[in-house]
């Protein structure tokens, strides 16, 4: 047995996979406690563990990132915005994140924490500021940035007539990565702020993958742009985590409407980005009103925030497990959520993607360019895009024939399992 300390900041779409790999470590014995926002304390505390609750900037609440975080507001989709976030949601927590973790690292030194990718508070005792834990375990919950001279984290980049795909790659991937310094430097001046030394950020798509003792990403190899210039063991690939359904869920009344006499389109903006449900929740129910389809809308949200007349063909719903509704689906519309992405992919279900914040651009290229379905390089499509991209997938088999190889890959890994084992 050993004492874990299971980290996340408190972005429900972090959360909720690390309370489930806290809970799996729990069953395997261990004694683990969980440090992320107070809010998620129920969830922790019926996993098993322990709840030490986060302080000071690095509590924010979720919900409110636009009042809490102004500036952003305003921000396009982008650099500027990467530069924001990782300055300021996952750059200014590191001081409170790292006097939580040596309080619990003085209780025992010998911990290990498994932390997701942007918990950066575990970095200061990694150089030299106060108590080292025994072991850093970092979980990869979005889609790999490593630079790679294969890929940028977008797909190969565009190489016009006459030039060198490996050129075209290092020139985008040296330009990202310039254009974030700011906040490479930001990070690296909080974590000498507080005692650390010697921390060097030169690209920070590279360096976080660098940081931790091992990089447990949350996916598979099939779904990832190959790199063969990516060091041997860096990242151990352990697929996604299946959210468990939650104690008490029963199929609604309308479940047998999911029998097969007619295709099931599910559509989901997630748990992050769902404040404006005209951005993809509304133009998908208007576009696929007239079709002969059944659509289940997850909101992740009231029902009563959705401000359209909900067509006769549709069912809302405030909350589904996807591990149950998705495995009957045949088609899957999203705005680019890593962990959802993959459970549909998992299931076998082709994904039409529309997202342009946070990691979703990244997880819609791979869909878009390993062809598991259609990417629609916007965060507010019009309800004939969707029709047609739905459509297309419906009509396509070619789609469906290699989301089910990639979703033979998923079930070949068992990402508890590897997790424990790298304690």
């Amino acid at each position: 047995m050993s004492r874990v300390i299971v980290a996340s900041v408190p972005l429900a779409g972090h959360v909720f996979p690390m309370i489930q790999i806290a809970g799996d470590l729990v069953a395997a014995g261990h004694d683990v406690t969980v440090v992320t926002g107070e809010r998620f304390t129920d969830l922790a505390e019926r996993a098993g563990a322990r709840m030490r609750p986060l302080s000071g900037k690095a509590a924010f609440d979720d919900r409110r990132l636009n009042e809490l975080f102004p500036a952003r507001v305003s921000l396009p989709p982008g650099p500027a915005m990467l530069v924001h976030d990782f300055s300021h949601v996952f750059g200014d927590p590191i001081p409170d994140q790292h006097a939580l973790l040596q309080e619990l690292l003085a209780e025992d030194p010998d911990s290990v924490v498994v932390g997701d990718l942007m918990f950066l508070g575990v970095l200061p005792s990694m150089h030299g500021a106060g108590i080292r834990p025994r072991r850093w375990i970092s979980v990869g919950i979005t889609p790999v940035y490593y630079p790679s001279d294969d890929t940028t984290p977008f797909g190969p980049a565009p190489a016009p007539d006459g030039t060198d795909q490996v050129e075209a790659n290092r020139g985008f991937n040296a330009g990202l990565a310039g254009a974030v310094s700011g906040a490479s430097q930001y990070i690296e001046d909080i974590v000498h702020s507080v005692g650390g030394t010697g921390l060097s950020f030169p690209n920070i798509f590279a360096s976080l993958y660098h940081e931790p003792d091992v990089l447990a990403q949350l996916t598979v190899p099939e779904f990832e742009f190959p790199r063969s210039d990516l060091p041997e063991g860096l990242i151990q690939f352990v697929g996604p985590l299946t959210p468990a359904v939650p104690e008490g869920w029963e199929p609604p009344a309308w479940w047998p409407e999911l029998d097969g006499t007619r295709p099931v389109v599910v559509v989901s903006q997630g748990t992050l980005a769902n404040g404006d449900l005209s951005e993809l929740i509304e133009p998908t129910l208007e576009a696929l009103a007239d079709q002969d389809v059944l659509v289940v809308a997850a909101l992740g949200r009231p029902i009563a925030d959705l401000d359209v007349e909900v067509p006769a063909n549709v069912i809302v719903e405030e909350f589904v497990p996807f591990s149950q509704l998705l495995p009957r689906a045949d088609v899957f519309v999203t705005n680019g959520g890593y962990g959802s992405t993959q459970q549909a992919l998992a299931a076998g279900v082709p994904v039409v993607v529309a997202g342009e914040t946070e990691d979703k651009p990244s997880t819609a290229a791979r869909v878009g360019l390993l062809e598991l379905g259609v990417d629609l390089h916007t965060q507010r499509p019009k309800p004939d895009q969707i029709t047609e991209a739905v459509r297309h997938l419906l009509d396509t088999a070619s789609y469906r024939e290699r989301v089910t190889r990639v979703a033979e890959a998923y079930r070949k890994v068992d990402g508890p399992r590897m997790i424990r084992d790298l304690i």
